[in-house]
């Protein structure tokens, strides 16, 4: 199945944190304040002290205020807000498959245009955060293995994905091309005969069901089932259904059962076909439209955003549960961030311990290659002050600074436009490296601190094995 039906939409994604670099003076690029960015505020007023455990607040008899009890005498009240809600259970995870978290191909692209624009180099580690930032922007990739279950996939183009042939049917009623394939009418029926003094009612979705005693109540027990419910366990729905006794609902379902529910398909042919319960409509799907609604697959890409209505408990399952893994520790992500970076003809490299993507790969400059004044004037300088912001090497090569007027501006605009053009080439070389935070490195041999970005290393559980004390000097030796 092609990569792109299950994308996202990730193209709206503001990457100005990570790749919004304009090589110019701060007060040059877009969304620069015009004042400056660190000002004095007005000091806060300063905190009430805190009296400590006993004391007691003064009386005061003039404003009519009472003592309060210590904190340890007062009864302790239960905040039902803090309490941890009950967390609904997971379904098993469906097994005999093999499933992979990937970045989307909409985010791969939008990481490769950025990094290509702004010659920017970024750790891998920051753009897995990215991508686990939103569910858009990631896939499970689905793979089956031998012997592994069925994958039913929608080709309606709602990602829809089943195990069994008896959800793919099931989820007929809830599937949005259902009006494609059938229209609702109703028709006037007579209403059931006989004495009935309470009614079933669905407490999810308060649907009148019938008497426990009507001849029809388990059909319609399933039907509603069938339609609206498929997706929870049977014992779980039938526990969710109460008894009413009112006589108004009495009557309000004595007066909806005077009017029944028939489908016909809207296929050519099928028009003068009536279709009178919801068994009929699904054997019907299963006879005439199944095969063209889904495709049998080995391998299937499932957008993290879908909605779990839509998938089989056993795949949501897997889906919730490595979606959350690889948000709290983004690092799994990096193997699928290499691969597919590299599709986008990006080089992964090593720098400081970590991996990082960029316009190029870094390395040094041959020896004997001649450069340009203004570039080896960039190289020199990125030698010498590695990790220091790029406005400050602007400033001091080209010996001027901008100031508030406009003209000033404008001078240290155009004194700066040919170290910029020279730094592009050397940054596409990668002789020379900028990072997010518009530092300057000399990758090859410098000795300024490492970039500031990088993954905080796991905590070892391993214990360091004690070494044996060493024997006292006037021990005697065995």
């Amino acid at each position: 199945m092609s990569e792109e039906k299950n994308q996202g939409n990730a193209n709206s994604l503001n990457l100005s944190d990570l790749a919004d670099f304009q090589f110019g003076p701060a007060w040059a690029r877009p969304g620069a304040a015009s004042t400056p960015a660190f000002t004095s505020a007005p000091r806060e007023p300063r905190a009430p002290r805190r009296r400590e455990s006993g004391e007691r607040r003064p009386f005061n008899r003039e404003s009519g205020d009472t003592p309060r009890a210590n904190k340890s005498e007062r009864p302790q009240k239960r905040d039902a807000r803090r309490e941890p809600k009950p967390q609904r259970e997971l379904p098993a995870p469906a097994e005999r498959f093999r499933v992979e978290l990937r970045p989307a191909n909409s985010i791969l692209e939008l990481f490769a245009s950025n990094i290509q624009k702004q010659k920017r180099a970024l750790p891998l580690i920051d753009l897995a955060r990215v991508v686990m930032g939103d569910k858009a922007r990631y896939d499970l990739v689905f793979m089956k293995m031998e012997n592994g279950p069925l994958l039913i996939h929608s080709t309606k183009g709602d990602h829809a994905c089943w195990l069994t042939e008896a959800e793919a049917v099931a989820y007929l009623w809830k599937a949005p091309w259902f009006s494609e394939l059938y229209t609702k009418e109703e028709i006037e029926t007579e209403a059931p005969n006989g004495n009935f003094s309470a009614v079933a009612v669905c407490s999810l979705g308060g649907e009148l069901i019938g008497p426990v005693t009507w001849h029809g109540y388990q059909a319609a027990l399933m039907n509603l089932y069938r339609s609206k419910y498929a997706t929870m366990p049977l014992d779980v729905f039938k526990n969710r259904i109460s008894v009413d006794k009112s006589e108004e609902t009495v009557a309000a379902w004595v007066q909806a059962s005077s009017h029944k529910t028939v489908w016909k398909p809207t296929r050519e042919g099928g028009v003068d076909t009536v279709l009178e319960d919801q068994r009929a409509v699904e054997a019907d799907f299963a006879a005439n439209h199944y095969s063209s609604v889904y495709e049998v697959v080995d391998k299937v890409f499932i957008n993290g955003s879908t909605p779990r209505a839509v998938l089989s408990p056993g795949i949501a399952a897997h889906m919730a549960i490595l979606s959350d893994k690889t948000r709290r520790f983004p690092q799994m992500l990096i193997p699928n961030l290499c691969h597919g970076m590299a599709r986008h003809h990006l080089p992964i490299y090593k720098w400081h311990g970590n991996h990082f993507t960029g316009p190029s790969r870094v390395r040094s400059l041959p020896e004997g290659t001649v450069l340009a004044d203004r570039m080896m004037a960039i190289m020199n300088w990125a030698k010498e002050n590695s990790g220091k912001k790029a406005d400050v090497m602007f400033a001091d090569l080209s010996g001027v600074t901008a100031s508030e007027d406009e003209a000033s501006r404008q001078a240290a605009t155009d004194a700066h436009a040919p170290y910029v053009a020279d730094m592009i080439w050397l940054l596409e070389q990668g002789y020379i490296v900028v990072t997010s935070d518009n530092a300057v490195w000399f990758p090859k041999g410098d000795s300024a601190p490492e970039p500031t970005t990088k993954p905080q290393p796991r905590k070892s559980n391993k214990k360091k094995a004690k070494k044996p004390a060493a024997p006292a000097k006037d021990a005697p030796k065995a």
